[in-house]
């Protein structure tokens, strides 16, 4: 069974916004790096360019930016 953006924790809205564009496959490193992520764990990952790390941050980053209590962080 091949792991799509969904079964990696993904909200609905950000599977279907990529699915809209196009991207339906994940990379090997967004297979690693977003559930992890999401879960609120450190990330760090090395891969050539054009291998989805952009994604495999941004996505759980656009999945998580509505939970943060009120007035955090501040400055």
């Amino acid at each position: 069974m091949t792991t799509t953006f969904a079964h990696l924790g993904l909200p609905d809205s950000l599977v279907r916004a990529l699915a809209g564009s196009r991207v339906v496959e994940r990379s090997p490193g967004q297979l690693v790096a977003i559930p992890d992520a999401l879960a609120g764990r450190d990330v760090c990952g090395k891969a050539p360019t054009g291998s989805g790390k952009t994604l495999a941050f941004g996505l759980p980053a656009l999945a998580t930016v509505g939970r943060t209590a009120p007035q955090h962080p501040r400055h």
